[in-house]
Formats: C-alpha cells, structure tokens, sequence
C-alpha cells in the first residue's frame, strides 16, 4: 500500500485532499501545527477507510520542524505540498517577521520537501507530487502584496522540473494545482466574507480533481480545476498588464486606507490553524489574511 504526505491537513483543502487519498487506500502522514484537529481527522479516517494514518504536528515555518517533516517524507510515494498563506496587506505595511513566515511557508518549505522527496522516487521509479499553487500566480491579482510572487516561485519551480529530461524520462511526475476562490473555514478563520458565487468553487471538487489528476498514468503538469478559472488563468497570463491592473479588475493592496497598523507587530495566534490553504493566523490588529 503506497503512502502519501499531506501538509497543511487540518482542514480545508488540505484536509479534503487527505480523504480523497484515503479513499483511494493510501496510508497517510498528516502534517499540521493543529494537533487536535489532525489527530481527530486521522482517527477517523483510519477507522472509515482502514488505513494506517500518522500525523505530525509540525510548524513548516520553524525549521526544525520543516526538518522533521521533510525527513518523513523521503520514502513517502505521494507528497503533497499544501500549507501556505497569504497576507491580506500591502507589502509596505506588514511586518518583516510576517512576510518571513509567509515566504517560508509558500516558497521554502514546499521547494526542502519536494528536494527531500524526489530522489527517493526517482530511485523507486514512482510518485507523485502535487504543489498547492493559485490563480494568483498567473498575474497581478493580489497587486501590492508578495502573495502572488510566492505562488509563482511554486508553479514555476513545478513547470522547471516536470519538463526536465530527466522527470520527462521517469514515473515520477509533478503537479501544481492551480486555485482559484475556493469555499473552505478559510473565510471564517480569517473573517472575509464568502466569494461571489460564480467564482468559487467546493473544496471537495477541488481536492478530488487534483487526486485524480495525479493517479492519471500521464498526470498534467498544471491542473485548474475548473473551466472557468482555466479562462481565467488564461486570460492573466495572456491579456495585456495594462488592462489586468484595471481598477476593479483585480485586488490592490495598496488602495486600502492603513489605519491604526503597528508595521513591527508579529502575528498573533492562530484564528483557524494553518491546515488550510491560505491561511496563517490572522494578522495584527484584526487584518484578515485572504485566498486566492
């Protein structure tokens, strides 16, 4: 029985991802600094599937941690790189020590564990990894934040590898899965209200099109998981800047009036955990930090 590694399993996506796999009879490792919410997760779904479930409670922007975690890793057969956030301000206003843990959870972490997996699989002949990337990627959605750079480096480091002879000649295979707005606790760990209808998307379609992308014997090396955001990430990767940055077109960070925001403060404790994609704690003084 193969197994895979989930991070970020908590809840949301992440934790959606993990039962889409378990259904498929995958051991699993859940990696999550919620310990009670991932230790109830694994529990049942070990008891519904009968799989064996490990979890790992591990903070992916400590570096110990990440350590662990990419130690558990490298004889896993499936990794999927999750965790992530974003902060729901401009880049001149946030605190250093946020953008740090941002950047670590959406560039470094993801780029150790894929490097401490891939050796192990390519040796195998077999695997999967998918990296949890995001429309935001593609162009300026989330202008004045360095959101958006951070997902790039993910989907540009999973395009770099999939098309690289020696993935091309091997198994192994890598996916980065391409997100839009997405209902999950997202909104209301970070107190943002709901996405419009028309653009959002179920978390569950969402995970269980990504797994089954990446059980295909040819798995793409980009999923989007649905037609409307592939037009969408289209039309970001094609259209001219000038009609992208639009005003209303897309979310500028630096529009929004600063208010009362101390640049040196540190984030708090966690709203909703960090199980989820997209979400860290939410930020100093009542910022919500938002998916894309």
């Amino acid at each position: 029985m193969s197994k895979a590694l989930v991070t970020g399993a908590s809840y949301g996506i992440g934790a959606d991802i993990a039962r889409a796999l378990a259904r498929r009879g995958h051991d699993l490792v859940l990696a999550a600094r919620s310990g009670e919410t991932v230790d109830r997760l694994a529990a049942g779904l070990e008891s519904e599937h009968g799989i064996t479930v490990r979890t790992l409670h591990a903070d992916l922007a400590a570096e110990a941690d990440m350590e662990r975690v990419a130690e558990a890793v490298c004889d896993a057969d499936i990794l999927v790189n999750n965790a992530g956030a974003g902060l729901g301000m401009s880049f001149e206003r946030t605190a250093w020590t946020q953008e740090q843990r941002m950047l670590m959870l959406n560039v470094v972490a993801p780029a150790r564990l894929l490097h401490a997996a891939l050796p192990g699989m390519l040796l195998r002949g077999s695997g999967r990894i998918l990296n949890v990337s995001s429309v935001a990627a593609t162009g300026p959605v989330w202008q004045g934040t360095t959101y958006g750079a951070s997902k790039s480096f993910g989907l540009a480091l999973t395009e770099s590898l999939a098309y690289s002879r020696r993935l091309r000649a091997s198994p192994v295979a890598l996916t980065a899965l391409v997100l839009g707005h997405t209902t999950s606790r997202f909104h209301e760990a970070a107190g943002i209200a709901p996405s419009p209808p028309l653009l959002t998307l179920a978390s569950e379609y969402v995970a269980e099109r990504a797994v089954r992308a990446i059980h295909q014997r040819r798995p793409p090396v980009v999923c989007v998981p649905s037609l409307r955001y592939k037009l969408i990430a289209g039309l970001l990767q094609h259209l001219p800047r000038r009609l992208l940055t639009l005003p209303g077109l897309a979310d500028d960070f630096t529009t929004v009036a600063c208010g009362d925001v101390d640049p040196g403060a540190g984030m708090s404790a966690s709203a909703g955990g960090d199980g989820e994609h997209g979400v860290l704690a939410a930020e100093a003084r009542g910022h919500g930090e938002r998916q894309l």
